[in-house]
């Protein structure tokens, strides 16, 4: 006869049971082992999976293979002396099992022999791998580590095409009378592969001759992974496709031959934007962009943008043609309008810019300019009109390990331009700029720095306009002072801007909670006119907000000098 028990009492009894259940499971304790040891011990067991109903017998039983087990685990860590002791106990509910272990002293690596082909083209294949390699001498041994350097090989050996690779000796030797290891590896690389064909797929838009100008992998070249990298990474930036898909073909190798096949999806052809901004050197400022990415099939593009602030304002058009080698090096025209009302000048700029651009392989980017500036200004109630017609070179790069927000990085600039009053020029000068920032690491504060310096050869500084000379003071130069407020001053105490410039900026930051940092800083430097050089300094702290599109920047700096008033300063924008 069957009962039925009241829900509550049915729940009530369910519930003690799936508690019961999970509070009875086996307990292993291990005593005189460090965490690592331990942890390696008990993932090695295999009698924890034993029930708790298995009964004492069966586990004596298994005592043979738990102590192999328990060796194997402390051999694999360097303990080849080490002595376990274990100890069976069990109650009505469960088993229980302690270990005492007694390690011993670890084993020391003597030696490691690693032997590759002699072959010079190899070793210089496998250099960088073998440099950075542990020096496991004199060190415990490790199988863990061990089995790392193999690890290492191989994966230096596909990267680099060596499909074949083998080890034909991978072994430690132990030997307990001298209580040493060595460990023996002979590596087979093989025969290397080269790349096959290389088959670009067509794209909409673009003739296949100039697509094909910018494929840098060699039918016959050796198989490199960093080759398809590098590979991905320049046609990434042209800026021309949003897709890009660099397959080699494993699966279809031919006499040590890799095909490769590169399918690009362009970008929509026409991009319109639009953003608001603020700083405190130009105040809030609306903008727009438009882009035609590729005008036609061989690549040419058009770009204008235009911006409107309080203190600046512009109106800027581009046209770049890429040239025989796409990747590295183009032609930009450029043309625009500006004007700039600050509490120094008022401007009204037109350029007209012709440039050649050359990027070499190591990252510098050359730039050959011809500029022609219209520029009308009033400096001190005094106003000009000047037109230049300047030759300029500049050099640049940037590396680091993120541009929006390095723990790492640099970023160098320098300039020469001049012109001269034979070429259509109201004037004749010669101008150098260079200017710099960097970024260090100290676990997870960071120390950046910047600088600039500049000089002007000219006679007169009055014959100078007012967009070419140098002023300090602002976001982006010293801070606590307002917008290219510094400089050399008239008779009347007016800023009129200098022929020379050096300022330099040096700052920590550290992290406060989540995506907050705070910030410590000391800027210094002005322009000037003469050998004299009126020193201006500036002290602040601020907060950063590391935002998606950059660091957001506030600051509240001290000027030293004059008024020593505070400024509160607000930027954003890559750290390089």
């Amino acid at each position: 006869m069957s009962k039925v028990l009241p829900n509550g009492l049915f729940w009530g009894c369910l519930m003690v049971t799936s508690v019961g259940f999970a509070q009875q499971t086996p307990e292993i304790t291990i005593s005189g082992a460090d965490n690592g040891l331990a942890s390696n011990i008990r993932s090695h067991l295999r009698i924890g999976g034993e029930t708790c109903d298995t009964a004492l017998v069966r586990l004596e039983r298994l005592r043979p293979q738990m102590q192999s087990n328990i060796q194997r685990a402390a051999q694999a860590l360097g303990y080849y002396r080490l002595s376990a002791e274990a100890a069976f106990s069990s109650d009505e509910n469960c088993w229980r099992l302690d270990l005492t272990i007694a390690p011993g002293e670890r084993i020391p690596v003597n030696e490691v022999s690693i032997n590759l082909s002699e072959d010079p083209q190899i070793q210089e294949v496998f250099s960088e791998t073998l440099e950075n390699l542990p020096a496991l001498g004199g060190l415990p041994l490790n199988h863990g580590q061990y089995e790392g350097i193999k690890n290492a090989l191989s994966a230096a050996a596909v990267e680099n095409g060596f499909f074949s690779a083998r080890f034909s000796r991978s072994e430690i030797l132990v030997n307990l009378a001298d209580y040493t290891a060595d460990i023996a590896i002979d590596f087979d690389t093989g025969e290397r592969y080269r790349f096959g064909v290389i088959r670009l797929l067509p794209v909409p838009g673009f003739s296949q001759g100039f697509l094909e100008s910018m494929v840098t992998l060699r039918t016959g070249s050796p198989y490199s992974s960093d080759e398809l990298l590098n590979q991905r990474t320049l046609l990434d930036g042209t800026q021309y496709f949003r897709q890009i898909s660099i397959s080699p073909q494993l699966s279809s190798t031919n006499n040590l031959s890799v095909p490769v096949i590169i399918e690009l999806i362009p970008r929509l052809q026409h991009s319109w934007s639009t953003g608001i901004g603020f700083t405190t050197d130009t105040g809030p400022r609306v903008r727009a962009a438009y882009e035609n990415r590729y005008i036609n099939g061989r690549g040419h593009s058009l770009n204008s943008n235009a911006s409107i602030s309080a203190v600046r304002s512009q109106l800027n058009l581009g046209y770049k043609i890429p040239l025989d080698d796409p990747l590295r090096t183009s032609l930009n025209f450029t043309t625009g309008v500006a004007t700039e009302d600050t509490d120094t000048y008022d401007s009204d700029r037109f350029k007209l810019e012709a440039a050649y651009v050359k990027e070499s392989s190591s990252g510098w980017v050359e730039t050959y300019s011809v500029d022609y500036l219209l520029d009308d200004y009033v400096l001190n109630l005094q106003a000009e009109s000047t037109q230049l017609t300047m030759l300029g070179y500049s050099l640049s790069k940037t590396a680091g390990d993120d541009f929006i927000n390095p723990t790492r990085g640099w970023r160098l600039f320098g300039q020469v331009r001049g012109a001269t009053d034979s070429v259509v020029s109201d004037t004749t000068f010669l101008q150098l700029y260079t200017s710099g920032k960097g970024v260090i690491s100290f676990g997870n504060t960071r120390l950046v720095s910047r600088f600039e310096l500049g000089t002007t050869m000219i006679d007169d500084i009055k014959e100078l306009p007012a967009s070419v000379r140098y002023f300090a003071g602002g976001d982006q130069s010293i801070r606590g002072y307002d917008y290219r407020s510094l400089g050399p001053v008239n008779e009347n105490g007016e800023v009129i801007g200098g022929k020379h410039i050096v300022t330099g900026s040096v700052e920590y930051d550290f992290p406060v909670r989540g995506s907050w940092r705070g910030a410590l800083f000391y800027d210094g430097g002005n322009a000037f006119a003469t050998e004299k050089l009126e020193w201006k300094n500036s002290v602040g702290f601020g907060a950063r907000w590391i935002s998606p599109i950059g660091p957001i920047r506030i600051d509240l700096a001290h000027a030293l000098e004059g008024e020593k008033n505070f400024r509160l300063h607000i930027t954003m924008g890559p750290d390089l």
